[in-house]
């Protein structure tokens, strides 16, 4: 008897030493959290990098396409040709978005693989100690009001994946 306790409490002091860090609901959050975060990077990244090749794109149709505007002066005579617009502003912009949107949806892989890691930490096996109030039926000559702190201890296998 005295062998089966001391494996049993060697077991359970080796069992919690490596048991997870967090609690199963607060790692569940964190998964959610995580997996939210990644899929709203997943939706916005394409989003932006398309308006950033939009306005790149525009940017350079527009540089090739501008003509040079006349030039008149006060009295409506013809003086020369004012140089073409240059639509550098949009191509620096429309280049950033792009990178941005791109970097934006890449990043989301992280959150994802992330979500996944904190899942499966949560629904690894462990063994949970807490101490209880319970009542235990003819201790103190009755029913009513006899709660007794009792140790628990629970090992939790997860079946599904």
């Amino acid at each position: 008897m005295k062998t089966l306790f001391t494996i049993l409490t060697l077991l359970t002091v080796t069992s919690t030493a490596f048991a997870q860090d967090g609690d199963y609901d607060e790692l569940m959050r964190k998964s959610r959290r995580a997996r939210t975060t990644s899929t709203i990077m997943v939706a916005t990244g394409p989003v932006i990098a398309a308006g950033g090749i939009g306005t790149l794109i525009y940017g350079l149709l527009q540089n090739e396409i501008a003509e040079p505007e006349p030039l008149f002066d006060a009295n409506g005579n013809y003086v020369g040709d004012a140089p073409a617009k240059k639509y550098t502003t949009e191509i620096i912009i429309g280049a950033a978005g792009a990178a941005a949107g791109i970097a934006l949806a890449l990043t989301s892989i992280h959150f994802s693989n992330k979500a996944s890691d904190l899942k499966r930490e949560a629904r690894k096996a462990k063994l949970k100690a807490s101490t209880d109030r319970i009542s235990i039926p003819g201790l103190q000559n009755g029913f009513a009001n006899n709660r007794a702190r009792q140790f628990k201890l629970s090992l939790i296998v997860p079946l599904g994946r």
